[in-house]
């Protein structure tokens, strides 16, 4: 679950001139979900290296967090498709360390160039995409494998394979939008 942290603690918006102008990752990165005033009972986080997956897992489970996977996927902090990705699970009160591959989810690798972002009117095009049914395929697949992660977590499904493909499935349908705009509609009151 992500939300802006300077929304919601005044003092990290404080902060965050400093963190902006360091251009680096400071112990913000890692603070911001652990201080989520929503405290969800089930989480999917990324992490920028593998060596805090345990950690924040061993954090999410002081915390009372139910079920969480802590991921570092290939250099990157989420469910990778361009390699490995190394997990941390946090379930029924237990720690357990492995990796997924692509294959687990049912996809093939995909070169991290086909992943790549871009200006923020690029990305949020290709949001927008993804949402209406239109995104690359590539993004699509990174959508799908992170959010069939998320429904394992949360007992929505425990068949990675069968989770992406559903996703996938929802995504084409462009019925994400739909729900987005739905959001946006009662969030207005």
């Amino acid at each position: 679950t992500f939300l802006f942290a300077p929304l919601y603690h005044s003092g990290i918006k404080h902060a965050m001139p400093v963190r902006n102008a360091l251009k680096s990752r400071t112990i913000f990165n890692l603070l911001g979900p652990l201080i989520n005033p929503a405290r969800p009972a089930f989480q999917l986080l990324g992490v920028y290296d593998p060596a805090l997956c345990r950690v924040m897992a061993e954090t999410l489970q002081q915390l009372g967090t139910e079920r969480a996977w802590v991921v570092h996927g290939s250099g990157c902090d989420e469910v990778a498709l361009h390699g490995n990705t190394y997990v941390c699970e946090l379930k029924d009160g237990e720690l357990r360390e492995f990796t997924l591959t692509p294959e687990d989810f049912g996809l093939h690798i995909t070169p991290l160039s086909a992943l790549a972002g871009g200006e923020p009117e690029q990305n949020a095009a290709a949001t927008l995409a993804i949402l209406q049914g239109r995104g690359e395929e590539a993004h699509n697949q990174a959508v799908a494998v992170n959010v069939a992660a998320m429904l394992k977590i949360a007992g929505l499904g425990q068949d990675l394979k069968v989770n992406t493909r559903a996703v996938l499935e929802q995504l084409a349908s462009g019925k994400a939008m739909a729900t987005l705009e739905k959001m946006q509609e009662l969030s207005r009151g």
